[in-house]
């Protein structure tokens, strides 16, 4: 009997590469879907356009299994509708979708509230599935943060909250974990995040202490984080969405901690002083 085909679609981004990574080194047929169609190590490319049904009909041929990562645009929510009625007339078999913690059609967080609305469409949608939710990521600091690091100094809107940050490779290996084995997890939701909540002070601590100096951090209210966005660009909508994950993180609503990580690799998730001294070199 033939593997099943999977399909990772967002293949060139943080999770989607470490998760073609994964299936690739368990020996899975995989296929790496990104607007460019490239390949990615190794495993065949192929184009995933959100916005033309006709090539999501191409995109999801053959596909058994879908890996379903949507772009942070503001019409996110058509683009999932319109990739789900896809995938259920190309008879793909089941869907992982990456949704985000928090997620809640109810909330008044604009981003909680998006993710929900995309995840009850995933449940609605005829199709079997799965909806992993991480938390916030531990390469942030790396990708979005890494300069403020460098300069010395991290100006940010988020108070004091805490976050149960989550490495990108412990989110991939949860993910591979479901895709191959999709039957054992249908129909189940899973929130995944590392086993500790930390302020960004005390994540800036870690750093500094790593690197040998100190990592001044500097809260700022809210609207000077919006004019700031506003200032480089970003459009109204993106900066309501950044700002709405700002404003859970300092009310608290980011704290929480999961087991479920461990529950389906059989590992604890990794902590962060761990990602610290794998990444020391973006810092210095």
């Amino acid at each position: 009997m033939n593997s099943p085909t999977l399909l990772v679609t967002g293949a060139t981004g943080n999770i989607g590469r470490a998760l073609v990574r994964r299936l690739l080194e368990q020996g899975a047929r995989v296929i790496a879907g990104s607007p460019s169609g490239q390949d990615v190590d190794g495993a065949p490319g192929r184009i995933v356009d959100y916005s033309r049904p006709d090539a999501l009909a191409r995109a999801f041929d053959g596909i058994d299994v879908l890996f379903l990562l949507l772009p942070l645009v503001p019409d996110k929510l058509e683009l999932a509708q319109r990739a789900l009625v896809a995938a259920r007339a190309a008879g793909v078999g089941h869907v992982l979708r990456s949704s985000g913690a928090g997620a809640d059609a109810g909330s008044d967080i604009a981003l909680a509230r998006l993710q929900g609305r995309i995840d009850e469409a995933v449940v609605s949608s005829g199709l079997p599935w799965t909806l992993v939710r991480p938390s916030t990521f531990m390469q942030n600091f790396v990708n979005f943060h890494g300069g403020m690091i460098r300069s010395g100094t991290v100006h940010m809107s988020v108070g004091d909250g805490r976050t149960g940050y989550i490495d990108v490779e412990d989110i991939a290996e949860v993910d591979a974990r479901i895709l191959l084995d999709p039957a054992s997890h249908r129909g189940r939701t899973y929130t995944i995040t590392g086993p500790e909540a930390l302020t960004v002070r005390e994540a800036l601590d870690t750093i500094g202490e790593a690197l040998g100096r100190r990592i001044e951090y500097v809260p700022i209210p809210e609207s000077s984080a919006v004019a700031a966005m506003t200032a480089m660009g970003m459009d109204p909508w993106s900066v309501e969405i950044l700002s709405s994950l700002n404003r859970a993180t300092a009310a608290g609503l980011t704290a929480g901690t999961t087991t479920d990580v461990e529950t389906i690799t059989g590992r604890a998730p990794r902590r962060f002083d761990a990602f610290v001294r794998d990444h020391l070199a973006a810092w210095r």
